[in-house]
């Protein structure tokens, strides 16, 4: 009886560590699986946020963009490189298809935060709220992961 109390308390531990490293949302017909930034330097008032998006409607909706209380603004952006030369034009609007995921990843589409109100601190939670044109707002908190991160689930 004692070793099954100890399995199961080992069993709870792990199934909320999970929660905690990877956590997802759902707005409407909208799946946002993990959303993530990088940790920030002091004195940087800039970050991007990636997150992936599934449309899992029958009509397409749009991310309109995002808002949070501790940046000034933040944009959608789509990182290129034509002739060698790199851009971030903004985005207005970006579609999401239904049943087409969509990541906003490093190195392509991203949230890009302006004016940011405090270091981002690896372990620490940035939240923001996503505008959807059907779906609505969504209230979701980016996991700050360390500078060097590159992709997450």
């Amino acid at each position: 009886m004692k070793r099954l109390s100890v399995i199961l308390c080992v069993l709870a531990g792990l199934s909320v560590s999970g929660a905690v490293a990877a956590h997802s949302y759902k707005q409407g017909d909208i799946s946002i699986g993990h959303v993530w930034t990088r940790a920030t330097m002091s004195g940087v008032s800039t970050a991007a946020i990636y997150l992936p998006l599934l449309n899992t409607g029958k009509e397409p909706d749009k991310l309109l963009g995002a808002t949070s209380a501790l940046a000034d603004k933040i944009d959608i952006r789509d990182e290129k490189k034509e002739n060698g030369i790199a851009s971030m034009p903004k985005l207005d609007a970006l579609t999401l298809e239904p049943g087409k995921p969509v990541a906003l990843r490093p190195g392509g589409m991203h949230l890009m935060v302006f004016g940011l109100k405090k270091q981002l601190k690896v372990g620490e939670m940035f939240p923001l709220t996503l505008q959807f044109e059907k779906a609505g707002n969504a209230n979701v908190e980016a996991k700050i992961e360390d500078i060097g991160a590159s992709n997450k689930p």
